[in-house]
């Protein structure tokens, strides 16, 4: 018969009563609290609740961050009967009162930061007798001067220890009762696995009243005479203080803390410089297979200086509550670092599931651990089903619920609502949430985690959540919708700030790897973080019940944005007012705008609008304003505090009439602008001897290269002019469009053409290098379009020529897309020349999709030279609405009609 946690308790205590139970961070240090002085609070606190009329059965409450007060109170409830309730201090003072009058807890335990939610408790919940703060006189008082004994009584390991109230990842919050023989049996089977021994210090992060680390940073260590560890604060800071001076060897947390590690690593890493990145990237591989094959990790001494950061004594990672990412796993693996990932459920008690120590598979969840079954139910034909355990660890049931019980407990089979697979080692591997599975009207299934982790891989995106949604509106067609939260580190790293069109770009590419039905319809941008658990898990009923019913609109939901106190404050200065006015009058957006205004998605500002819209902002505040502020921002929020320095209160404002409006006029006044020092030094209008030496021996290469293996053709060398300014432009079907234009000209090589590259391919040190042999102006064309479109004008106006490609981006599908509007603008105002390029054969021999080039015949034909003027008039005729997009879609029809011919 297994024992009760009490006798388990005390068994601990008498036999390492001098041991360390619990070291935590005070104000004066570290404190470190003995078993015999752990056993003798918990008789105290015993000998007070009895004195209270707390007796066997009744519910004592626990409202409390982690701290070492925490398993004083749970230890000393349940060693006299008492059933604990841990509850969330950090949750709304409404669904604490839900789960105290449900439970029917006589008396609750609180501390500090939860007095603001239990001031008005004891009134409105019946049942509860006394609030009681663990910061109080009263309590400290109970613990040195104990009046009375513990009254005690005979616990069974059928009696029950805890209600655990949980919604996950769904709508209704349930009491999930567990027993002293659930909670012991678990923490056993963990022990067996090398969890929580002896010689174990496990730092304590994770909420408390959350069955995993309840039963993993808790209960655990305390029944097997190990060390619990309390940071000073869960802030970030004080978390890493405690693994390093804590003596740690057990962390365990969420995926999110772990990708933040990744990060953080990943980031050093990167600054390595060239050619050390190289060789360490090596050294790394070399280390991590001698550890797959020898169980040796030579890399953990080898980064010695990374892992200490962690804590010398950090023995492994845990992972749980949420699916790891899998790249974070194996980079951290790779980097000798011990990171396990377990799987369980709150009715579990909650673990049944854990990779061993020595035989981890990246990707799984692991096996089963001792004294738990498992087997999967109702198998389809990829093999996947629902996921079905039985054993000592399984709830005795829904509190007050029998009817979910009986609905979830089988035969003595727990149905978990999980689905997945075993492999051919016993290894479990999960797919998604039954009650998430999408249905398709075609009767395919979907399982949504799948799909995200496909598009996530290739993408900038933070987090996202796969829905369906009605194809029509009315109709019962459904196809899949995405919320995507995009990675705003990226966008900022890279200088890009068309948010939609990158990741539509990325998740283009994706969709033409996946099946039809796991394809996305399309996506909502936000900003906002998506609903989550504590660990981690997205409430996919949150995400769908707030944006499914506009999913289908073209920009996405038209949410109203909420306004905090911060916004308000931002708007009510004279500043913010200002600006929030001329961004309504410039953009005619007719509701009111607010800080969380996304500029592209929201209020319809791109790339180009950002210029109009800093040249308007100046002449409306006679200011200066820097490109970078407007390039960096993506909020109204973002521009309001980046300008916010530059205009003090009782700054006097010119009236914005449409007098300060960026009228198409202004562009020529603009663009004669010169731009800054550090992009004209990169402009070299008399280059050396070796410079032409580099060029020739590049473009001689490549030609080679392409005659060779691509049997490259070229036709109309005769229409490139012998004096510029002409601007070559040509379809973007493929990686290889900028070397095919260089090495297909008539004069041989060509250094009065300048190619415009993205300026973050060209930060890399070995190409950085190339910038000045290939001509290259590195620049981009979303943040700094402003300094860009300066640079090319510059160009052009000294007699020298440019290649663009005005689509902007790479086509998906090889026809030739829209031009940029900026394309228009430089050569209306510059006048030069346009001479058409096609393309043929690029997108087959090296499309985006693919991550490797192919064998296949590649064709550059030069069109004849037309002038701005002659392309305009055949835009008017396509109904152009201004003179550049004349201009855009008269040479865009030229450079059609030559590639119809070839």
């Amino acid at each position: 018969m297994t024992k009760s946690l009490s006798e388990r308790f005390k068994q601990t205590v008498q036999e390492f009563p001098d041991d360390i139970a619990i070291r935590y961070k005070g104000k004066g240090g570290w404190t470190d609290i003995s078993y015999s002085e752990l056993g003798r609070n918990v008789r105290s606190l015993s000998a007070f609740l009895s004195k209270e009329g707390v007796v066997k059965g009744d519910r004592v409450a626990i409202l409390a961050e982690n701290r070492p007060e925490w398993p004083l109170v749970f230890f000393a409830a349940v060693s006299i009967g008492a059933v604990c309730v841990p509850l969330n201090p950090v949750t709304v003072p409404a669904e604490i009162e839900s789960f105290v009058k449900d439970s029917g807890c006589k008396i609750v335990f609180t501390d500090k930061s939860s007095n603001s939610l239990t001031s008005e408790l004891q009134s409105k919940c019946s049942s509860v007798k006394k609030v009681i703060s663990v910061d109080s006189d009263i309590f400290k008082k109970t613990l040195l001067h104990p009046t009375g004994t513990e009254k005690t009584c005979e616990i069974s390991g059928n009696a029950s220890a805890c209600i655990m109230y949980t919604s996950g990842t769904t709508a209704v919050p349930k009491g999930v009762v567990l027993s002293h023989c659930n909670l012991v049996s678990n923490c056993d089977s963990q022990y067996k696995c090398d969890m929580g021994t002896r010689k174990d210090s496990a730092i304590s992060i994770l909420p408390l009243h959350h069955t995993y680390p309840l039963t993993a940073t808790m209960i655990l260590p305390i029944l097997n005479g190990a060390k619990i560890i309390y940071s000073k604060s869960m802030r970030p800071e004080d978390i890493s203080e405690a693994m390093r001076e804590s003596g740690g060897t057990i962390f365990m947390a969420v995926p999110q803390i772990f990708s933040s590690f990744h990060h953080r690593i990943t980031e050093a890493v990167k600054k390595i410089p060239f050619p050390f990145n190289l060789l360490f990237n090596l050294v790394i591989t070399g280390l991590s297979k001698i550890r797959q094959k020898t169980g040796l990790n030579p890399a953990k001494y080898f980064l010695h200086a990374i892992h200490s950061k962690f804590g010398k004594s950090m023995r492994i990672f845990v992972s749980g509550g949420a699916k790891l990412d899998e790249n974070v796993a194996r980079d951290l693996y790779k980097f000798g670092f011990t990171i396990l990932e377990g799987y369980g459920l709150t009715e579990t008690s909650p673990v049944l599931t854990f990779n061993p120590i020595k035989r981890p598979k990246i990707g799984s969840v692991g096996l089963p651990i001792p004294d738990v079954e498992l087997e999967i139910k109702d198998i389809d034909k990829d093999g996947i089903g629902e996921v079905i355990a039985r054993g000592p660890n399984i709830m005795q049931g829904y509190y007050k619920r029998e009817d979910l019980t009986e609905e979830a407990i089988k035969d003595g089979w727990f149905h978990t609502g999980d689905l997945g697979y075993l492999d051919e080692d016993g290894y479990l591997f999960l797919t998604g949430r039954l009650k998430d599975v999408i249905v398709l009207s075609s009767g395919v299934n979907v399982y949504p985690e799948e799909v995200e982790e496909a598009y996530m891989r290739d993408a900038p995106v933070k987090e996202m959540c796969v829905f369906e949604v009605p194809l029509t509106e009315g109709k019962k067609v459904m196809e899949l919708w995405a919320v995507v939260v995009p990675d705003l580190e990226f966008f900022r790293k890279y200088g890009e700030i068309n948010l939609r069109s990158v990741i539509k770009e990325r998740f283009d590419n994706v969709s033409r790897g996946l099946p039809s039905h796991m394809r996305l319809m399309g996506f909502t941008i936000t900003l906002e973080e998506l609903p989550r658990t504590l660990l981690g898990k997205v409430k996919r009923f949150a995400v769908k019940e707030e944006y499914a019913s506009k999913a289908t609109e073209e920009k996405g939901p038209q949410i109203p944005k909420e306004i905090s106190e911060e916004d308000m404050e931002m708007m009510e200065k004279s500043s913010g007012k200002r600006i929030i006015d001329y961004l309504k009058k410039q953009t005619g957006v007719k509701r009111d705008i607010v800080p969380a205004d996304l500029l592209e998605l929201d209020l319809g500002i791109d790339s180009l609008g950002r210029v109009e819209l800093l040249s308007g902002l100046e002449k409306v505040f006679g200011i200066e304003i820097k490109d970078k502020i407007v390039g960096d921002a993506f909020t109204v929020r973002d521009l309001i505090a980046g300008l916010g320095p530059l205009l003090p209160e009782g700054t006097a404002y010119r009236v914005h009439d449409k007098d300060v409006m960026f009228e198409l006029a202004q562009w020529k006044e603009t663009l004669e602008e010169l731009p800054k020092k550090e992009n004209l030094d990169r402009i070299d209008f008399s280059p050396g001897f070796w410079t032409w030496l580099g060029c020739f021996i590049f473009v001689s290469i490549h030609y080679l290269v392409y005659r060779v293996f691509y049997n490259l053709k070229v036709e109309g060398k005769e229409n490139v002019p012998e004096k510029g300014p002409y601007i070559l432009y040509a379809n973007h079907t493929s990686y290889f469009d900028g070397f095919l234009v260089a090495v297909s000209l008539p004069r041989f090589p060509k250094l009065d053409l300048f190619f415009v590259g993205f300026r973050p391919y060209f930060t890399v040190p070995i190409i950085r290098n190339l910038v000045r042999i290939g001509r290259i102006i590195p620049l981009d064309f979303s943040s700094h379009l402003l300094e860009a479109l300066r640079s090319c004008y510059y160009v052009l106006k000294n007699g020298r020529n440019l290649c663009l490609f005005p689509e902007g981006i790479r086509t998906l599908d090889g026809n030739v897309g829209k031009f940029k509007k900026g394309f228009g603008i430089l050569a209306k105002e510059t006048g030069a020349k346009l001479v058409p390029v096609v393309l043929e054969g690029t997108y087959e021999a090296w499309p985006r999709t693919s991550k490797f080039p192919r064998r296949h015949p590649i064709k550059v034909s030069f069109g004849k030279a037309i002038t701005p003027e002659e392309a305009e008039r055949v835009g008017w005729d396509l109904n152009a609405k201004d003179d550049y997009e004349a201009v855009c879609l008269g040479a865009r029809e030229t450079l059609v009609k030559l590639k119809e011919q070839k």
